[in-house]
């Protein structure tokens, strides 16, 4: 069964894609973020299924792909795992890997708070992309979910 797309989903989404300044990061295919059809060949990718909440926002788990690479990287793990961890080192890799394994339920303040930082970086990146920045463009989320710290102290269960 699918998961059902929600107003998270899509902010994150446009962050992940803005981030790569709509350039797949496999292939390095680029699309035009103007037109609309263009816009729905690039994908967000997750690493690790947007199943598990405590890494479904994650910045590490998340990659721009169009949908030839979205496809294959799906079809071949081995290959996802090595890319993801050129894209952001082994270390980092294995810690979002940990942290997709540990149940939350995410709290309403958190996913405000959440909501409301995932919408502010991807206005920072646009005006960054406004004044000519052409280079990736990382984000962060607040630290509490970004570095899995509530979750090993229990405050989002």
């Amino acid at each position: 069964m699918a998961l059902k797309r929600d107003k998270f989903d899509a902010v994150f989404s446009a962050l992940v894609r803005e981030r790569t300044n709509w350039q797949c990061d496999y292939c390095g295919k680029i699309f035009d973020s103007t037109d609309p059809q263009e816009r729905q060949k690039l994908h967000c990718s997750h690493f690790k299924s947007r199943r598990h909440k405590s890494t479904r926002y994650h910045p590490y788990n998340a990659f721009a792909h169009c949908v030839s690479c979205h496809r294959k990287l799906e079809e071949d793990p081995c290959e996802f795992t090595a890319h993801a961890e050129i894209t952001y080192g082994e270390m980092t890799i294995e810690r979002v890997a940990r942290l997709a394994g540990v149940p939350v339920r995410l709290k309403p303040w958190q996913m405000d708070e959440l909501y409301q930082h995932m919408k502010n970086e991807l206005k920072r990146i646009r005006e960054l992309r406004s004044q000519g920045y052409i280079f990736r463009a990382e984000f962060t989320l607040p630290d509490w979910y970004q570095e899995g710290i509530s979750y090993r102290m229990g405050e989002a269960a």
